[in-house]
């Protein structure tokens, strides 16, 4: 059913009718999905980006082009002779490694990759260097960050952000015991990006130059702050961009004028500037923003500003934001502001806002609702059908909740559909990510049931299309349509585990005697916990939580133990494993790159759940096994666009 000639209020009496005739909802039958990297997500060689930690998916194209960003440098060498040693072993979890607080002291330290998924590659994890970004290596030697954003969904064009380069200036007066005189700038902290092949554009924002009223003061360019988060079919780009600067920038930035004309102070300029952008107190009016790209010349033009829901007096200094999220074919754009109440006044958080082509501003969500804490609008379609969650209070407790919002329709406020209770709101907080013109909208909820705990979470689809026509089963589990392989389990006749045909099924097992200074055996967990990009074939991108072995590390390095190869009788250096006391390998959940695909000559895996969550299996839609250990969602920084 075309969602364009949809109208939810003649399609909800249209339900109303045949109950009242007596006839029976009709069940939504879903596909089996198959994850088409499954034999790649156990390797960092493969679906994770070589020598980094986390892995996560974010869009996919009708061509099936795969973007994410990468994590996590793992730097645990022992010492320069063990380098190589360390950088061979890739089936391992290295301990957490934190990105360095900015200093402009030390030299910057990449911590953010993007990287590309192609099936013509074999799902193979590549670098995909951005304003030529360094791959991540064990010396951490990439001082910039980039992140993709969006892909656009017929052509490989990708939008995202990056960090400005590095540039090292000369302490003028260093220190006697001071290993590394230099101090280190960047000229700008965010500019979006635009990729098209071999070309890339770096668009700047409406706002780059302070010009500051003190006498001594010339037109200081502190490089400004823009970000590119989508592009529709006819290449027009939606992001966000610096208009101005704050109140409490202007001071930082006059203080440094001071210290500039101040004879006893030598810090030069530049570095009192970008001391203020790493502390904090430099920051910007931001707006969102729609530019048109021009792919022949390889330039962009800013078409609109995506303003604020409320326009704000001549003499108000408050620094507000806004920023555009997700962009459809038509020219609607999604994302979120700040937002002043029927009163006129300021209210907390950031709500989710809608601006149409014609320069209409629609804010869905009920702003007299009591215990809301900010919304977003993180997804529309070409049908103007928009997605995105809210945050507020269930049950005592702070949820959030994705919801859905027919831009046509003329209704206030969005609907928040039900998700694994079809009769009644459940306390499970839950996550939007993408939704396709046929309605299906992906994202993550919650699984667990305690309250006061860190909840698991599974990816889950919705139908919006079946929910408006009545259907039931129009909410599910992404694990639950899984093939019993692609959930981690093998044929196996001896197997203890048995599905609802009477098949019986093992955990996938992997032994390792050769890799390690000791022989490992552990079975495999695997679940999926985000469903982040549905493209118009269905196909899926998301993360899943894969279990690999825990590297033994003291005192912040590897341990690595002298052992004979038994292949060739020589003493080699390999790395230790960490075990438990019946010498078990210790193993640790570690995020990755998933594709889905639907298979219809496939089934679902019936095993049964280990959840009172999901409903029974059936024929068509299987079960997901509990997380053994919690994951930490993608970070606000890849979600949220970097505020």
């Amino acid at each position: 059913m075309s969602l364009k000639t949809f109208n939810y209020k003649k399609t909800t009496l249209a339900v109303a009718l045949v109950t009242a005739w007596g006839a029976q909802a009709a069940e939504r039958q879903w596909p089996a999905y198959e994850i088409t990297n499954l034999s790649d997500t156990f390797s960092l060689a493969n679906s994770q980006l070589a020598e980094t930690r986390n892995g996560y998916a974010g869009k996919i194209n009708e061509q099936g082009v795969v973007v994410g960003i990468a994590q996590g440098i793992n730097n645990t060498a022992t010492d320069d002779d063990n380098n190589n040693v360390v950088g061979e072993v890739e089936d391992v979890v290295y301990g957490t490694v934190d990105a360095l607080t900015p200093n402009t002291t030390r030299p910057f330290q990449g911590n953010n990759f993007p990287f590309d998924l192609d099936e013509g590659d074999a799902w193979k994890a590549n670098h995909a260097p951005l304003d030529g970004q360094l791959a991540p290596n064990l010396d951490a030697d990439a001082t910039t960050d980039a992140w993709y954003f969006g892909i656009k969904s017929n052509a490989d064009i990708r939008v995202g952000a990056v960090t400005g380069p590095q540039e090292k200036i000369d302490d003028p007066s260093p220190g006697d015991d001071d290993d590394d005189p230099f101090f280190y700038v960047r000229s700008f902290e965010s500019r979006a990006i635009v990729q098209n092949g071999g070309n890339e554009l770096l668009i700047a924002p409406p706002y780059t130059t302070y010009e500051s009223d003190k006498s001594n003061a010339t037109p200081l360019d502190i490089g400004g702050f823009s970000a590119a988060a989508g592009i529709n079919d006819t290449d027009l780009i939606v992001g966000y961009a610096s208009t101005d600067i704050s109140n409490g920038g202007e001071s930082a930035l006059d203080t440094c004028w001071d210290r500039e004309a101040d004879s006893e102070i030598d810090t030069p300029l530049s570095v009192c500037v970008q001391a203020a952008k790493n502390n904090g107190s430099l920051s910007y009016q931001r707006r969102g923003a729609i530019w048109q790209y021009d792919s022949a010349g390889n330039s962009a033009t800013l078409v609109r500003t995506l303003e604020l829901p409320f326009t704000p007096n001549d003499d108000d200094k408050t620094t507000y934001t806004a920023q555009g999220l997700a962009i459809n074919n038509d020219g609607v754009a999604v994302g979120e502001s700040n937002q002043r109440n029927r009163d006129n006044n300021l209210m907390s958080y950031e709500w989710a806002q809608i601006w149409k082509a014609d320069g209409t501003v629609i804010s869905p969500t009920d702003l007299k609702k009591d215990g809301l804490r900010g919304s977003t609008a993180v997804a529309i379609n070409n049908n103007n059908i928009a997605t995105g969650s809210v945050q507020r209070y269930i049950g005592g407790y702070i949820r959030t909740k994705f919801w859905v919002y027919d831009v046509n329709s003329g209704e206030e406020t969005f609907t928040e559909p039900r998700d694994f209770n079809p009769n009644s709101e459940t306390e499970f907080s839950s996550l939007a990510r993408d939704i396709n013109d046929a309605g299906l909208v992906v994202g993550n909820i919650e699984i667990d049931i305690q309250n006061g705990v860190l909840r698991r979470r599974n990816g889950f689809i919705y139908d919006y299309t079946a929910d408006q026509n009545g259907d039931t089963n129009n909410f599910v589990n992404v694990n639950s349509l899984l093939t019993c392989e692609s959930r981690g389990y093998v044929a196996d006749e001896d197997g203890s585990t048995v599905d609802a045909e009477g098949n019986r099924w093992s955990k996938y097992t992997v032994t390792d005697d050769t890799t390690f200074a000791q022989s490992i055996t552990y079975e495999v967990d695997f679940t999926v916990v985000e469903a982040n990009s549905i493209n118009e074939n269905g196909d899926i991108v998301g993360t899943a939580l894969v279990r690999l072995p825990r590297v033994k590390v003291e005192d912040g390095k590897v341990v690595t133990e002298e052992v004979t190869d038994p292949n060739t009788g020589e003493t080699v250096t390999k790395v230790v494993i960490e075990t438990d006391g019946f010498g078990k390998p210790i193993t640790d959940q570690l995020p990755r790159p998933i594709v889905l695909k639907a298979n219809s000559g496939a089934s679902s895996c019936t095993i049964p759940l280990d959840t009172s969550i999901d409903p029974e299996p059936n024929e068509r839609s299987g079960a997901s096994w509990p997380l053994a250990g919690l994951f930490a969602l993608l970070p606000l920084a890849w979600w949220r666009r970097r505020k």
